[in-house]
């Protein structure tokens, strides 16, 4: 009786697709991110201004840091 409750267990689906999606969907918004930053460093660079990761990733923390 319990053998055949765990398989059903291993067997079931349901909530497959949900963690599925969710993974999909931080990837995609973790690689837009990385991709907007990289492409505004180099935007930043063609007109002239030097901006290091370094100094983006402070100006960011000093703009939304919580008091």
């Amino acid at each position: 009786m319990m053998k055949q409750l765990l398989i059903e267990f291993i067997k079931d689906e349901a909530g497959q697709s949900i963690v599925e999606y969710t993974l999909l969907l931080t990837l995609i918004g973790a690689t837009s991110v990385f991709m907007l930053t990289v492409m505004g460093l180099s935007v930043s660079r063609m007109i002239g201004v030097n901006v290091t990761i370094e100094d983006y990733t402070l100006w960011a923390y000093e703009k939304f840091k919580t008091k």
